[in-house]
């Protein structure tokens, strides 16, 4: 055995070294070595996590834009196949499990996500199965007026061919009504527009016609553009003379006179009716005007305004701008005056100042009822 010094002078015996293994200091050094290493790489990897942890802080968008950026796949594909089973053809109308129930509850369900769908599959159906028609689209009206849906349910009804004409009719009415019960102006401008193109498509097909029958090129198919404009702003006019008749009157007083001249008159008969001082001070601010003449006939000469304000009666029909009305209307004012008064003669006169008097029949009766005391 080899033997070395150690440090206090002995002699000890040196360690026997082994091949393949160190030894017993060099271990020591490596054990104390592997333990600083491991503190070191403790600290690095401290420092990098929290260097890494800042940088991730400084660059990472808002929790809000991150939602945004990274929709929820989930819910993207829930909405895929929402739109997939929305755009799946519904049930063929000549399919033999076809029936009444399955096609109900297929518009019920198409409804919520998509009302426009269900009203236009609910038209198509109703024109391929008229039995079925009421039972297929009266129940969406109602859901469909209160999402105001109108001007898309009416363009749908104008454009489905097939549908029986007194359906087509009543389901178009019905909606202008009820338009007009949430939105009477907006109610109004769509039945003029259409009244306008109704009416420009007529002038045309019928010059179309003309043109065709000159040129000896045969009859045509009898086509005709979609009617009902003029009845639509009467179903329109009507309604809102009822709810409004102040509005319907100007309204309709802003209308060509060929159309507007009757929806005129009625509104402003409605309006005489509930607020005859305000209708008749309306009356004065638009001048002479033969629009108005038939409602200021009707008002001027009744028994109530002449009892209750003769002068304004008698103002009021002066203003008649057609003369034979004018006339036709003094008389009649004359009369009845003289039913309320015969004795008061003054009122008679002024009714027919600028006029002619009353026919001889009537002076005669007016005699023969002042000899007998009867008026």
């Amino acid at each position: 055995m080899r033997q070395t010094f150690s440090t206090d002078g002995s002699m000890t015996p040196l360690a026997r070294h082994r091949p393949g293994r160190p030894g017993l200091h060099a271990t020591k050094r490596w054990r104390g070595l592997r333990g600083v290493l491991a503190v070191f790489t403790a600290f690095c990897l401290t420092v990098m996590v929290g260097v890494i942890g800042n940088w991730q802080s400084a660059t990472a968008p808002p929790a809000d834009a991150a939602g945004a950026a990274a929709p929820d796949p989930w819910r993207h594909l829930a909405a895929a196949t929402a739109q997939a089973e929305l755009s799946r053809p519904a049930a063929d109308a000549d399919a033999v499990d076809a029936s009444l129930e399955k096609w109900q509850a297929q518009l019920a369900a198409m409804l919520g996500p998509s009302p426009e769908r269900a009203w236009q599959q609910a038209l198509a159906w109703a024109a391929r199965r008229p039995a079925w028609a009421q039972a297929l689209v009266e129940p969406l009206l109602e859901p469909l007026w209160q999402r105001r849906m109108f001007e898309g349910m009416l363009q749908g009804l104008d454009e489905t061919p097939g549908l029986e004409a007194s359906l087509r009719g009543a389901w178009t009415d019905a909606t202008v009504a009820r338009w007009t019960d949430i939105a009477p102006t907006q109610a109004a401008l769509w039945a003029a527009k259409r009244m306008a193109a109704s009416a420009a498509a007529g002038a045309e097909a019928a010059a179309g016609e003309s043109a065709a029958a000159e040129s000896g090129s045969g009859p045509s198919d009898g086509t005709r553009p979609a009617a009902g404009g003029t009845h639509l702003l009467a179903v329109v006019n009507d309604r809102w003379a009822n709810q409004d008749a102040r509005s319907a009157t100007v309204f309709a007083s802003t209308l060509p006179p060929a159309i507007g001249r009757p929806l005129l008159t009625e509104s402003l008969n409605r309006w005489l009716a509930l607020d005859g001082s305000a209708a008749r001070t309306w009356i004065r601010s638009q001048g002479a005007s033969p629009a108005l003449d038939a409602s200021i006939a009707q008002h001027a000469t009744q028994d109530e305004l002449a009892r209750q304000s003769p002068q304004e009666a008698v103002d009021l029909v002066h203003r008649i701008a057609d003369p034979s009305l004018r006339q036709q209307a003094q008389w009649a004012l004359a009369r009845t005056f003289r039913d309320i008064d015969p004795t008061q003669e003054v009122w008679q006169t002024q009714a027919l100042a600028g006029g002619a008097a009353l026919p001889d029949e009537d002076t005669q009766a007016q005699a023969s009822g002042s000899d007998s005391g009867l008026p």
